[in-house]
């Protein structure tokens, strides 16, 4: 969970503006619109990353997108299933933003589950913090 000093509304449009998390999300090089609108239930794209020093491609579909509040995207395809669950909320300090995931890995990430599953969750940490800091620091 990240407390972030800005409105929800500017929160949730960090969020949701998928090609520039490659600002703020460590791994992440870039996202490929592969749907008009990626960020409508059912949209799709490809987030193209690297971990544990693999380059790798996941196509995702957005399943969840409530205005200012929550978005869902799970993985269709890649090293691993993954499904990332974002909710904003409004806290007396700005904005409450809280991820959870859910993944199984496959393939080589299979061999080194515990780890891949803390350095996700690490990422995801310092995901959280990287927009913190850019949001609080600059205009969405």
């Amino acid at each position: 969970m990240t407390v972030i000093n800005r409105s929800v509304e500017d929160v949730f449009a960090a969020v949701r503006d998928v090609h520039k998390s490659p600002l703020w999300a460590p791994g992440l090089l870039e996202v490929q619109r592969t749907s008009e609108h990626p960020l409508e239930v059912g949209g799709t794209m490809v987030y193209v990353g690297t971990f544990l020093g693999r380059r790798f491609e996941s196509p995702v579909t957005c399943t969840t997108l409530i205005e200012n509040k929550q978005l869902t995207t799970t993985t269709t395809g890649g090293p691993y299933f993954l499904e990332v669950d974002q909710r904003l909320e409004p806290d007396s300090a700005g904005t409450k933003l809280t991820v959870h995931c859910k993944g199984e890995s496959r393939g080589f990430f299979k061999l080194t589950e515990p780890l891949v599953i803390r350095l996700t969750q690490r990422q995801f940490d310092t995901g959280g913090r990287n927009l913190k800091a850019l949001l609080e620091n600059h205009a969405p």
